[in-house]
């Protein structure tokens, strides 16, 4: 009875020891479904996701600039500066200063003498015209006397478009325009004033120089450019009256 009940025993043991072979054969099949069927499916999804993550990343960056369209884009506005700046020195004309022009011809019709009483003190100088340049500078020159010209008695200290004058009312006198206007100037009010200071202007010597320009000068810088044959000196002199006594007969009629 004995023996029977113990081969009983070992036939349940063995019984559950065939379960639990069972129990862990299909956990171990199971594990393997698993491993051979899910992980590679997730494997698969993981690299579709990459995948589509790279296509549509272009997609999103493409509006935003990259590395070096930014910058280009920042260096962009620093060469439209320095555009502007490099262009603005040409938009604006230079201005070079006269210059004497190539041909110094020209036709000077100046007296060389004016005749004064000896007492006189204030003489005006003859009509005097010149013709040929389109640009004159004149020079005046003097020596104890003043020039007046244009307006008599006031200075007329000009510098303006069309013309220039310095040193008016002074022994040393500039004037720059085009050459019909210098003859104006020249002969305005019936022509320029010399006066002497407090003396006699018999003696006395004006020297005029003429300078042909390429435009109207606007300083005396270009006076000793003047050709010798464009110089004229005007010499005033006594002209012989004056006052005397003469002893004589006079015969009284009835």
């Amino acid at each position: 009875m004995l023996r029977m009940s113990q081969v009983r025993n070992l036939n349940k043991g063995d019984n559950s020891y065939k379960r639990k072979l069972a129990v862990r054969f299909i956990v171990l099949s199971l594990s393997a479904f698993f491993l051979s069927q899910v992980i590679p499916t997730l494997a698969e999804e993981q690299d579709r996701a990459t995948e589509l993550t790279e296509e549509i990343a272009p997609t999103d960056s493409s509006p935003s600039p990259s590395p070096s369209s930014a910058t280009e884009t920042a260096t962009a506005p620093s060469d439209a500066p320095s555009g502007s700046a490099s262009a603005s020195p040409s938009s604006t004309p230079i201005v070079y200063p006269a210059r004497p022009s190539q041909s110094q011809g020209m036709v000077i019709q100046v007296p060389n003498e004016i005749s004064v009483d000896p007492r006189a003190q204030i003489v005006r100088i003859p009509k005097i015209t010149v013709s040929g340049p389109e640009y004159l500078l004149v020079c005046i020159n003097t020596v104890n006397t003043v020039v007046d010209v244009l307006t008599i008695g006031a200075p007329d200290n000009v510098n303006a478009t069309n013309l220039y004058i310095s040193g008016d009312l002074s022994s040393t006198v500039t004037i720059s325009a085009p050459t019909t206007l210098v003859n104006t100037v020249f002969n305005a009010s019936g022509g320029a004033k010399v006066s002497a200071l407090g003396r006699s202007l018999a003696g006395q010597q004006i020297q005029i120089g003429f300078l042909a320009t390429d435009k109207q000068a606007e300083n005396s810088s270009l006076c000793p450019k003047i050709f010798a044959e464009n110089r004229r000196v005007l010499s005033i002199n006594a002209g012989g009256v004056g006052i005397g006594m003469k002893k004589g007969e006079v015969t009284l009629k009835r």
